[in-house]
């Protein structure tokens, strides 16, 4: 999980386009939404993928586009809400790269199957990351980098605001 990357590029693109939302939608963007929209696929699918199925792996059904369109489904139809976290889910999924995991992100049109990652202790499993992810480590530090600092700035330019955005945040969760 890309705690900086996942929330600070999901804020940022938010905060470039929330003149146009605002304009184009008449709604206020709810940056409480955001952070846990950003966070969602992660949030939900690591305790199940890892936890309570034996799956081995952290992207499971958050990490679908079937998941995705359920969220739209359900702003459209009842809760604009809903939209937010549909849109800020897909940032992520498009941050982790989901095309080159079509057997998870087409979820089930591929079959029903879930998708399990082959290792089978905690360390197996730490050596298998470390060896997939080696010859990508600084695109993921240029992700946290980015995403720090996109974070910082926004708190910098809404200084007042984010004790009320926080609050918003953890009356949610």
């Amino acid at each position: 999980m890309l705690l900086f990357g996942h929330i600070g590029i999901t804020l940022g693109v938010v905060w470039l386009t929330e003149t146009w939302l605002t304009e184009k939608f008449k709604v206020r963007v709810d940056y409480s939404l955001i952070f846990i929209g950003s966070l969602l696929p992660d949030i939900i699918d690591k305790p199940v993928g890892m936890i309570l199925l034996p799956l081995n792996n952290g992207r499971v059904f958050g990490h679908t586009l079937l998941f995705i369109l359920i969220f739209l489904l359900i702003g459209l139809k009842y809760r604009k809400s809903s939209l937010a976290l549909a849109f800020t889910s897909f940032l992520h999924l498009l941050q982790d790269e989901m095309w080159n995991e079509p057997e998870t992100f087409l979820w089930p049109l591929l079959g029903f199957e879930l998708p399990a990652k082959e290792h089978s202790s905690f360390y197996e499993y730490i050596k298998r990351i470390i060896s997939e992810y080696t010859p990508s480590l600084s695109h993921i530090f240029i992700s946290e980098v980015i995403g720090f600092t996109i974070i910082l700035a926004f708190l910098m330019r809404r200084r007042g605001h984010y004790r009320n955005i926080l609050n918003n945040i953890l009356r949610k969760i």
